[in-house]
């Protein structure tokens, strides 16, 4: 084991010294990309919005549900952000326009903008000096449980000083006017806006768009959803895992090759389906597929995922401050507690606090909760329901058209 290490270690350092030089040249790429972008003419057209999610990875989260209401409801011009060739095409032969990020079409395109919508910062399209004219609107992505922004723990694990003084220049707070919160709790919005730096009062607390689509389910939505993730009528019961992200080196797998066996026989024996859905971030998932056990792709559309989940395990993650919405059971799987805690933080002094089911440190005690799920549904209807309204200012399936009557949109 010792020689095992000592072999390990070395590989660490490479990766994290490889991981700062990217993400330092990269700041330093950004900065310049802001002050050339104001050579540019900036004369916004009033019928141009543009998007862009997730690191231009993917098209998903809260610019993506904004996106869909606009074309079925406007005439706007809309223009998707990507960093991926071959999302673009994929898009494309969806009748999406798409633009490469990487380009001067974009940066000329978003100069001219109305309306600029993200979901995790500028990283999403390009850091660029907007014009006075145009609204950009940070949608967010999570909540509040685990550290995020500006926090220690960057420039400890992340980020070097010089990064950090660069970070500087181009924080969230500086890059949009608006930045949208699904709570009215103070709270949450004290940490959010300690977290980014941002102003409480340019805080939108209306909900997260991409949650409205909970409120439109249906028995054919449901339908066509199994069938687009193929997941068969047969099964009685779907079980998502969605963990959280783990940017630091961690010593724990969350299940080993016996608890997987474990967990397939229980989905056997339950006539359920047990669905893995890895952060879009991760670079390596080890995880198994077994007969009952199925991994979907990491640009699965949560919320769609979500609308046909039955039981939400996931950890520190906000994902289920959405699910509560549809007032399902919640189970906290936290395997590597003392580490996690140790190394990310939180920021509850317990996770108890905001737990809206058990809190789970073994695949062991896991399954007994899953084998036990309609006593701890009740157990904790009530706890569940303050969470619920708590982290949720509005429960009415409205956050996109509460967002875009702001901000003169749509009438």
């Amino acid at each position: 084991m010792i020689k095992f290490l000592n072999n390990l270690l070395p590989k660490i350092k490479i990766m994290r010294i490889s991981k700062l030089l990217r993400i330092n040249s990269q700041f330093f790429l950004d900065v310049l990309i802001f002050h050339l972008s104001k050579l540019f003419r900036a004369k916004v057209d009033d019928n141009l919005i543009i998007f862009g999610s997730t690191n231009g990875k993917a098209f998903m989260g809260n610019p993506k549900y904004i996106y869909n209401y606009l074309k079925q409801n406007t005439n706007y011009k809309l223009i998707w952000f990507s960093k991926s060739k071959s999302l673009i095409r994929e898009l494309k032969l969806n009748g999406i326009n798409c633009v490469y990020n990487f380009s001067i079409e974009a940066v000329r395109l978003l100069r001219k903008a109305r309306a600029v919508f993200v979901s995790h910062g500028y990283e999403d399209i390009l850091p660029i000096k907007f014009s006075p004219r145009s609204v950009t609107i940070q949608t967010w992505h999570g909540g509040d449980i685990k550290i995020i922004g500006n926090h220690p723990y960057y420039t400890k694990y992340i980020y070097s000083k010089w990064t950090t003084l660069l970070r500087a220049k181009l924080r969230d707070h500086q890059m949009f006017d608006y930045l949208i919160s699904t709570s009215g709790s103070e709270r949450p919005l004290e940490i959010l806006s300690s977290a980014l730096r941002f102003p409480k009062e340019r805080i939108l607390s209306f909900g997260y768009p991409r949650n409205d689509i909970f409120f439109a389910l249906d028995l054919d939505l449901i339908k066509k959803l199994r069938d687009k993730y193929n997941i068969s009528n047969n099964f009685k019961r779907i079980i998502l895992y969605a963990p959280t992200y783990r940017e630091v080196f961690t010593t724990k797998d969350p299940f080993s090759s016996d608890a997987f066996i474990k967990i397939n026989h229980f989905c056997k024996k339950t006539n359920s389906i047990f669905l893995i859905k890895a952060h879009i971030n991760e670079s390596i998932i080890k995880l198994e597929s077994l007969g009952n056990i199925h991994i979907l792709n990491k640009d699965s559309d949560t919320q769609e995922i979500l609308c046909i989940t039955d039981i939400l395990i996931t950890d520190y993650s906000s994902i289920y401050h959405d699910f509560l919405l549809l007032n399902r059971p919640v189970l906290l799987y936290t395997y590597d507690y003392d580490e996690y805690v140790s190394k990310r933080g939180i920021y509850y002094d317990k996770l108890e606090e905001i737990a809206p089911g058990p809190i789970l440190y073994t695949s062991d005690e896991l399954l007994d909760a899953l084998n036990n799920i309609d006593e701890i549904k009740k157990k904790y209807e009530k706890k569940s329901e303050e969470l619920r309204n708590y982290f949720n200012k509005y429960i009415d399936g409205k956050s996109t058209e509460r967002l875009l009557k702001f901000l003169k949109l749509i009438k």
